[in-house]
């Protein structure tokens, strides 16, 4: 339902402040405010004032016109208005806003841009613009002028002569009297739309919108009893978080005892690594409020290092990003960089003497030795900057030669490793390397393989090049006789959404603990339950 409600899809592209490269975004609008913020913080663009950027739009379903048209010094929060009066406008609306916006665009009134504030002010007004159905060419529309007695002089002629007249020719000339413009069978008058004045220019008409600090919207209904249809139409949107009695009364609204017990048809996230992928089940409801509470308490440098690292976080489950809210302190950030070759001079920068020009650096081509030292650092880029890895630093020195961290034996011991389902076992996973001298006694290893495009290819018993991770399993896998087994859809990891230590994972007994995992939610249609 929610690529019903957009209307455009738009590109933002700005440069950093040395003009070393860009940051860009994509952006479906209308977004709420949380979303709108997070395109920001994706430009580096939250400071004032704001860096000016480019914006282009890649879709406009409702008014295709809007793809090729320059857009003068358009800002995020007009784009993001306009998108909501699109949504908002009846279909014959969209119509005689097509008309008259391609009336103007013809006229070449616009021809070196159209300014936000005009384009916005096209929405009003237009109940005025008379329309004409099944009138989509001259010839309709001659024939609509002399069945209506739209023009004196057509009317002064007998009917027995009519026959006689072109009504193609009769059509073009009222055509180009009225302004009018055909559009998808019908006829626009659209030269007599005068434009309106509900925008100034700077301050947007008032609407009504979620609360500045939202963080997730839910449209909730009643669990339906078999078709979704049942209970859509009274669904409502309720806004996270909230509080534990204003979610019963949202439920009991939809006659269900707990928030739990609803379906939801529809969310919108400020987060957008947590989207109805992740959130995949009411069951998750709790965990969700629990993180908007916490995401809400973050200052604006917390709220954009704990989005990269969910984004850094390859198997991103509810648990998981509930979890990584409360380590955010474990992992170093910056911003700044908008790449891995300005990350490489950043982290030149920060070991070299503070005495050293650093212009130096500035022709210097670091692509290809960035990305080594990300690997290195086993750090990630994310859309919101650099972010190290967990419990390490951005700027600790590492050797040139290995470029995946391996696990210290006392590391191993204590850290938590995720759990995950393979080839009919529940294993130990893990994004570094395990020697044979560090595996526990009562534990087999092995390492997974990164494909083209595919995240895991095959497992093996030793990965030297493409490491992708590596398996801890308490029994030997079966290859079926051969050296590696390779995955597809239907045997590759499944991550079970929860962690274990490798003393932990020795100790349970999965014979018992496989039968209570929690099911995956069923799904219906569109709705999560």
């Amino acid at each position: 339902m929610e690529s019903d409600r957009k209307t455009l899809q738009i590109e933002v592209v700005t440069e950093n402040a040395d003009q070393s490269g860009v940051y860009f975004t994509a952006l479906d609008l209308p977004a709420m405010g949380g979303r709108i913020q997070d395109a920001l913080q994706r430009l580096r663009a939250t400071e004032n004032p704001a860096p000016s950027f480019n914006v282009s739009i890649r879709e406009s379903p409702k008014l295709p016109e809007l793809a090729d048209t320059i857009l003068i010094a358009p800002t995020l929060p007009e784009l993001n208005f306009f998108a909501r009066r699109l949504a908002s406008m009846p279909d014959e609306d969209i119509l005689l806003l097509k008309g008259v916006f391609r009336y103007r665009m013809e006229d070449v009134r616009y021809e070196n841009g159209i300014p936000m504030k005009d384009l916005i002010n096209l929405t009003y007004g237009l109940e005025a613009v008379m329309i004409a159905s099944n009138v989509g060419d001259d010839e309709a529309l001659g024939r609509f002028v002399i069945e209506n007695e739209l023009n004196e002089d057509v009317n002064a002629i007998p009917e027995s002569s009519l026959y006689l007249l072109d009504l193609a020719q009769i059509g073009k000339m009222q055509r180009e009297n009225d302004g009018g413009v055909f559009v998808e069978g019908c006829y626009v008058v659209a030269g007599a739309y005068e434009l309106a004045e509900i925008y100034d220019g700077t301050h947007l008409p008032e609407i009504k919108e979620e609360p500045e600090d939202t963080v997730f919207r839910l449209l909730v209904a009643q669990t339906p009893m078999d078709d979704p249809e049942e209970t859509i139409g009274s669904a409502e949107w309720i806004s996270l978080p909230i509080s534990q009695e204003q979610a019963d009364q949202a439920a009991n609204r939809q006659n269900e005892v707990c928030m739990e017990d609803c379906v939801y048809f529809d969310m919108e996230s400020a987060i957008p690594q947590i989207d109805d992928q992740v959130f995949d089940s009411m069951d998750h409801f709790a965990r969700l409020n629990q993180i908007a509470m916490q995401y809400q308490a973050m200052d604006e440098p917390e709220q954009i290092k704990y989005k990269a690292v969910l984004e850094a976080e390859p198997h991103l489950t509810m648990e998981k990003a509930l979890e990584l809210a409360s380590h955010l302190p474990e992992y170093e950030f910056t911003p700044l960089p908008c790449d891995e070759a300005n990350f490489f001079k950043e982290y030149l920068s920060h070991h070299l003497d503070a005495r050293m020009d650093r212009r130096w650096l500035s022709t210097i081509a670091t692509q290809a030795e960035g990305a080594r030292l990300l690997q290195s650092l086993s750090a990630s880029q994310t859309e919101y900057g650099i972010l190290s890895a967990r419990g390490h630093s951005l700027y600790e020195l590492v050797p040139y030669g290995e470029s995946s961290r391996e696990l210290s034996t006392q590391a191993l011991t204590d850290e938590k490793l995720e759990v995950v389902e393979v080839l009919g076992q529940t294993a130990l996973f893990t994004n570094g390397r395990v020697t044979e001298q560090e595996l526990p006694d009562g534990l087999y290893r092995y390492d997974l393989r990164e494909g083209e495009n595919l995240a895991f290819a095959t497992i093996e018993r030793n990965v030297a090049v493409n490491h992708a991770g590596t398996i801890l399993t308490k029994a030997p896998l079966d290859f079926g006789g051969q050296e590696y087994f390779v995955f597809d859809d239907d045997t590759r990891p499944n991550f079970l959404g929860y962690d274990l230590t490798p003393e932990e994972f020795l100790q349970t007994d999965f014979t018992q603990t496989d039968a209570q995992e929690e099911d995956t939610a069923p799904q219906m249609g569109g709705i999560q339950s």
